[in-house]
């Protein structure tokens, strides 16, 4: 079945590409291209795949000559007298062979190829090849600073210390092409940090009508350093399997900080001057907010430093955090910057009316990590009072006039949300979205809580250690009254 299909798709192709044919007008030129007959000739020898894991969610798949059209926006696979195909499962449409983000089975991110005997290369009369070993994914959410850490750049970064192929444990000189689709995000400059190359989209290539081949590279990304899911199958929650450890993030936020020029030697959060609050624009707001930076600041006998999206870029959250004894904020995406906190600091959490902080955990899962060494403490609205909802708004933003006057009563009525899925789920949203009068007295209490928590802080192992056999055994006999014992000595290797 599968090779009529590619046998009708070759001969659309073909049909398609007669009208198709434009020149490349870029974000910017791409000089990797190079024409036929070199590139044809290259290519003659077939693509190959060598991949590795048991399953979709875990494969990686290195390539050579693994080819784009963005006219058919597929994959192409051209099987030639070379070609190696080695760890490829026969039911690779079942439902793909790789997931192409570190989200585990989300269906708008699988990958596959088409299959094309080698001399269809005859079909195309232009051809752009890209020289340089390619790293291909997808970015989850480029948006959220959230998903754009723990989904893209955190599994990008171990994805490529896996396979860096210079002295460098990140090899820079990779290109990485991002393939979702989504144009640039708000957090473009970022992915910049990990390669001195210009970095390549999916609607880059789709402004072309030509075929586009990658010489050799990594297609997907490592789940590795993932540790949170975000209730698609399943309400949200830690991963059952988490292989990451404190001192691997502590790796990737140092590589973050060289790449900014900023200092990255080594701080204790007992040396700090200050804290950090979190501070939203737009919705769950700290109405309260000044007076409540007043009284930690009172309280603790600390500067506290206000700090936001919409003030401070990236940079200069990471040069804040990284020398602060505490970050507190309200749930949200900005709390992903925990990850920055010297060790011996805190990340204190704060939950709208209505929101229970056990069953929202991706923060806390985080920073209790072995070997990450950040204390953890969670605040929750109780007073019902204090909070102001917006009935009135988007679905997405909290609204509920859309719904039956019957179940907007349920909701306001319900003063827990209950277990749900992502991402629509009404009750959810209309509490998460709530702005919040902080009852400063009881969040005062659970910050002096963690003061007597400082030397509790997890000591245990980030790896288990095996040791070798045991060689060269002695032993002599000890005397003991009406006994006799041995005591014995050995080496390891």
């Amino acid at each position: 079945m599968r090779a009529h299909e590619g046998l009708v798709t070759y001969l659309v192709f073909n049909l398609t590409w007669r009208w198709l044919e434009s020149p490349f007008a870029g974000r910017e030129s791409i000089n990797e291209t190079q024409k036929k007959p070199n590139v044809s000739e290259s290519l003659r020898e077939g693509s190959s795949f060598w991949c590795t894991g048991d399953s979709k969610s875990t494969r990686l798949c290195k390539f050579r000559y693994l080819c784009y059209h963005p006219v058919q926006d597929e994959y192409l696979f051209f099987h030639g007298p070379e070609t190696v195909i080695d760890g490829v499962p026969d039911k690779r449409f079942d439902p793909a062979l790789l997931d192409m983000s570190s989200v585990e089975d989300h269906n708008t991110q699988y990958f596959n190829y088409v299959d094309y005997p080698v001399h269809a290369l005859e079909s195309f009369s232009n051809i752009t090849m890209f020289d340089d070993f390619s790293l291909i994914f997808h970015r989850f959410n480029p948006e959220n600073i959230m998903h754009v850490v723990h989904d893209d750049l955190l599994p990008l970064y171990h994805t490529m210390r896996q396979f860096s192929q210079s002295k460098l444990s990140v090899d820079q000189e990779y290109i990485i092409v991002m393939m979702e689709g989504w144009n640039e995000g708000s957090y473009f400059d970022l992915y910049k940090l990990f390669t001195n190359r210009s970095l390549l989209l999916k609607t880059d290539l789709q402004k072309a009508n030509h075929l586009m081949c990658f010489q050799h590279g990594i297609i997907g990304i490592s789940k590795y350093t993932t540790w949170y899911q975000y209730g698609f199958n399943e309400p949200q929650g830690a991963l059952p399997h988490v292989s990451l450890t404190g001192g691997y993030v502590r790796h990737f936020t140092k590589f973050i900080q060289r790449r900014f020029g900023l200092d990255d030697s080594s701080f204790h959060a007992s040396e700090s001057s200050y804290i950090v609050l979190c501070s939203r624009e737009q919705n769950r707001l700290i109405i309260n907010e000044l007076d409540l930076s007043m009284a930690i600041a009172r309280q603790l006998n600390k500067r506290v430093i206000r700090v936001s999206m919409a003030t401070h870029s990236f940079k200069e959250q990471v040069e804040l955090v990284s020398k602060a004894s505490a970050l507190i904020g309200m749930h949200g995406s900005i709390l992903i910057m925990a990850m920055f906190l010297p060790p011996g600091a805190k990340l204190i959490e704060l939950f709208p009316f209505g929101i229970s902080p056990d069953n929202y955990t991706p923060y806390r899962t985080m920073v209790e990590l072995p070997g990450m060494n950040i204390l953890y403490a969670s605040w929750r609205n109780e007073i019902e009072e204090n909070t102001v909802t917006y009935p009135h708004e988007v679905p997405e933003d909290g609204g509920i006039d859309h719904l039956s006057e019957k179940e907007q009563e349920e909701i306001i009525n319900t003063k827990e949300v209950p277990s749900h899925l992502c991402c629509t789920n009404p009750y959810w949203l209309y509490r998460i979205y709530q702005d919040t009068i902080v009852d400063i007295q009881s969040l005062l209490l659970v910050i002096e809580s963690t003061e007597n928590k400082q030397n509790i802080l997890s000591a245990r192992q980030e790896h288990k250690l095996y040791p070798s056999k045991v060689i060269n055994v002695t032993c002599q006999p000890l005397q003991r009254r009406n006994s006799q014992s041995c005591s014995c000595h050995g080496n390891h290797l």
